[in-house]
């Protein structure tokens, strides 16, 4: 069976814009002379759209555009992922009853109207909140394309990821006679992910034996405080669980395969895995995303350019050499702000950099300004007594100049603090925080320079200067000021709190046993373990004071831009916090 995977990139709310790619989508894969064609998870609707999906209207536009399809889909059968309700059932608040759903269309009419029935509730996921869950699981026969027809079994996203739950919709399909199993999905970005869908996907064929059609969606959504990168890689499989086929990562394209739909009895024992897997990547991976998600961002919120503040530090020349990749560097500009305590070499590094990357590069010295604040305040109110508060000053006007340059040029303003810093505190609320979009909210300190080792490799040149590899960090907000922490301690150790989930008790003993984690753990620039730098004291006296920051700094992360997600758990609406919290860790 000829089969299409339409590997879309949807507007949330758009339901007019996704019509037409899924209507254009049809049209090649009937062309291609598919017999079948199949979307993404609410691909007509966008699958993070909030409580939009309370708006009646909203859900009437996505019915009418569901029938319009149907009655596009002439002689090729189509599953649209979309919302599926009946005006008459009602939950038991008195809301309406709706369902994420899969509508299997033909020749103007629906088929079948599959609900998931797997709803997640975990992450930035909301389906229970938004969605009823599916209570029947049924196969749909449609035509194969040929002389015959084939039972097809469609499951949405978790159901496939049925190991924590009792239903299990894939066997109950197969079990009533599913002879070729779709799962239409939104299923979000980390790096490898692939992997993970892959062996699931194994999993269930080795022991349902039937041909596997996996469709997923790609580019950038938002839930309100985070940005989700979608990457594609859609997935086919034989009944053998040979690999047929695999979409392009973060990018469209319609996938047109030939799916046997018997299950083939294998040669002889040697394993034939087929299409191989590419290798995980790490470093191009979440660059990738990076690129993607700021890109895609921008082009669904209307913004043309963006504004980058360079200090001469690593993590806005990160972040500059990925909006010039990701844009073009006619449509960036960065903006250097010393005051009297940046030295001459950051700010060689920020002027040499925006010239390696062809950006826009402007100056706006700050000291003038800095001092006639403190005097008016002073004069005002009462002398500064605080260091910080003093030091503070430089950011916010900072911060201050940068919005008021991203309100006249109507560009966006990118925040350039890294998910280390974010965490402990250690960024200025109203300062450095400022913007639209946080791109490198959910790296780690320490993988900023590794991502930034990529980004001379990939171009082939060290466009990002050597000295920001090697320059002891600074917020240079203060005479000698340098950044508190022994980094390549507690950027691992915030991933552990923060992405893991680790108590502080189970990293104490982790580091006992010599048993952190070596991947995150790395050796620092001179070649010292943790276990060289720490004895069990002191290094829980690290732990702590981080405990400490990270639960201190809740109410700036709040009121911070959203984040891109590109780990297995983010600050925003990924990892949810409060402000008010009485508990210590132990």
């Amino acid at each position: 069976m000829r089969i299409a995977l339409a590997q879309l990139n949807p507007i949330s709310g758009d339901i007019a814009g996704n019509t037409a790619l899924i209507v254009d989508a049809i049209e090649r894969a009937r062309a291609a002379g598919a017999a079948l064609v199949v979307t993404p998870e609410m691909a007509l609707t966008g699958y993070c759209i909030g409580d939009l999906i309370e708006d009646r209207a909203f859900l009437d536009a996505n019915e009418r555009a569901l029938q319009r399809i149907a009655d596009l889909a002439r002689g090729i059968t189509a599953v649209i992922g979309c919302i599926d309700f009946v005006a008459s059932e009602k939950n038991d608040n008195g809301t309406l009853r709706k369902h994420n759903a899969a509508a299997v269309v033909r020749d103007g009419a629906v088929l079948q109207r599959a609900h998931k029935s797997l709803l997640p509730n975990y992450r930035f996921f909301d389906d229970k909140r938004f969605f009823t869950p599916g209570t029947t699981r049924e196969p749909v026969e449609i035509p194969d394309g040929a002389s015959g027809s084939v039972r097809l079994g469609v499951s949405i996203c978790e159901d496939m990821w049925d190991a924590f739950y009792a239903v299990k919709p894939l066997p109950e399909l197969v079990a009533k006679g599913a002879e070729l199993l779709l799962n239409i999905n939104a299923s979000p970005f980390n790096p490898g992910k692939r992997h993970e869908r892959d062996g699931i996907i194994r999993n269930h064929i080795a022991s349902l034996h039937r041909p596997f059609v996996y469709v997923n969606t790609v580019g950038a959504a938002d839930n309100g405080k985070n940005i989700i990168p979608f990457d594609g890689e859609s997935l086919v499989y034989d009944g053998r669980g040979r690999r047929l086929a695999i979409g392009p990562q973060f990018a469209t394209g319609l996938l047109i395969v030939d799916v046997p739909l018997c299950t083939e009895a294998a040669a002889d024992n040697v394993p034939d895995d087929g299409l191989p897997l590419p290798a995980i990547e790490r470093e191009r991976e979440i660059y990738e995303a990076l690129r993607m998600g700021l890109r895609d961002y921008m082009r669904k919120t209307g913004f043309t350019e963006a504004i980058v503040p360079v200090s001469g530090g690593i993590d806005s020349a990160l972040v500059l050499a990925i909006a010039a990749d990701a844009l073009g560097p006619e449509r960036v500009s960065a903006y250097n702000m010393p005051s009297r305590f940046n030295t001459a070499t950051t700010r060689s590094i920020a002027e040499r950099l925006a010239r390696a990357l062809s950006v826009r590069y402007g100056v706006i010295p700050i000291h003038e300004i800095d001092e006639t604040v403190r005097r008016t305040f002073e004069a005002h109110t009462h002398p500064i007594a605080r260091g910080f508060t003093r030091e503070n000053l430089h950011a916010r006007i900072r911060g201050l100049l940068m919005m008021a340059e991203s309100n006249d040029a109507g560009s966006l303003l990118i925040s350039c603090g890294n998910e280390t810093e974010i965490a402990l505190g250690y960024a200025t609320l109203y300062g450095d925080m400022c913007g639209g979009l946080s791109l490198i909210g959910d790296l780690s300190k320490m993988d900023v320079y590794r991502l930034s080792r990529y980004v001379n490799q990939r171009r082939g040149s060290p466009v990002i200067p050597e000295e920001t590899f090697t320059i002891v960090p600074s917020a240079e907000l203060a005479e000698g000021q340098f950044d508190p922490f022994d980094y390549a301690v507690v950027a691992p150790l915030v991933g552990e709190l923060v992405e893991r989930r680790r108590t502080p008790d189970e990293l104490v003993a982790l580091f006992e046993q010599r048993a952190l984690d070596p991947e995150r753990f790395q050796p620092g620039a001179d070649g010292q373990t943790i276990y060289d730098k720490h004895s069990a004291e002191s290094f829980r006296q690290v732990l702590d004071d981080c405990v400490a920051r990270i639960r201190r700094s809740v109410y700036k992360r709040l009121q911070g831009p959203p984040i891109v997600i590109v780990s297995e758990r983010a600050f925003g609406f990924d990892l949810r916090e409060t402000i008010i919290n009485g508990w210590n860790g132990t």
